[in-house]
C-alpha cells in the first residue's frame, strides 16, 4: 500500500498551471527520485506534498489521510523538508542554525550528523560566508537530525562534489533501511539513480 499518493493534482502558480493532472504513488520505505526538466514542477510538487503550497484540484493523501485535514503540527511530526533554495541573513554559525529551535532528542543527534556530512571543519564558520555546497548540508543537517517516518528532498545533491554525493546518499539509505520514506526531487539522469528504489519520470508528461 502507498504510502503517499498524488491523484490528479494540478497545481496554480502566479496564474499559470506549474502541473496539471499529476498522480504517481510513493511506497512506503523506500527512496523515491521524481525527476523531470527543469520548469516541470518538481520543487512545486515537493512543496504541495509539505503542505506549504495550495493545490488547485486532486488530492494528496498520507497513510490514507486527505493532506488538507492533516494539522500543521501532524505534518511536521511526518515529516522533514530540505528546500533547494535558502538565503542567510544573520550570522549564525552552521551549528547554531542547525540546533536552532530542536529539543534534546534532536540536539543529541547533531555531532553524528554532521560528521557524517563532513561539516566539524566549518561548524563555527557564519552561515553567510558558507559555499552552495555547505549551505545545502546545513539544510540537510537540520532535516536529517529531525526523527520522522518520511523526509523531502529538493535537489540534495545538486550542489555537492562527489565525495559529498555519497555520504547524502548512505544516509539517505540508512533511513531507508530503518524503514523511512524519502523523496528526493532529482534533476539526475536515470543511470545516476541506481541507489533509488522508485523513479517516478512521468513529470513532465
Amino acid at each position: 500500500m502507498a504510502l503517499i499518493t498524488i491523484e490528479k493534482v494540478s497545481i496554480i502558480r502566479g496564474g499559470k498551471n506549474v502541473l496539471t493532472d499529476f498522480s504517481a504513488s510513493i511506497e512506503p520505505g523506500k527512496i523515491t527520485a521524481i525527476i523531470g526538466p527543469n520548469g516541470s514542477g518538481k520543487s512545486t510538487l515537493l512543496g504541495a506534498l509539505a503542505g506549504d503550497l495550495p493545490i488547485a484540484s486532486g488530492v494528496i493523501t498520507i497513510a490514507g489521510r486527505d493532506l488538507k485535514e492533516i494539522s500543521v503540527a501532524e505534518q511536521a511530526q511526518l515529516r522533514s523538508v530540505v528546500l533547494q533554495n535558502r538565503n542567510y541573513w544573520l550570522s549564525y554559525t552552521a551549528r547554531e542554525l542547525i540546533e536552532m529551535g530542536q529539543g534534546p532528542a534532536e540536539l543529541a543527534r547533531v555531532d553524528a550528523v554532521m560528521q557524517r556530512l563532513d561539516m566539524t571543519r566549518f561548524e563555527n564558520q557564519s552561515v553567510t560566508t558558507l559555499s552552495g555546497g555547505e549551505a545545502q548540508r546545513v539544510e540537510i543537517a537540520r532535516a536529517l537530525i529531525l526523527d520522522t517516518p518520511i523526509y523531502l528532498l529538493d535537489e540534495p545533491l545538486s550542489a555537492q562534489d562527489v565525495q559529498s554525493k555519497a555520504r547524502i546518499i548512505a544516509l539517505l539509505q540508512e533511513l531507508r533501511d530503518q524503514g523511512r520514506t524519502v523523496l528526493v526531487i532529482a534533476h539526475i539522469d536515470k543511470s545516476s539513480l541506481s541507489w533509488c528504489d522508485q523513479i517516478i519520470d512521468t513529470l513532465a508528461q
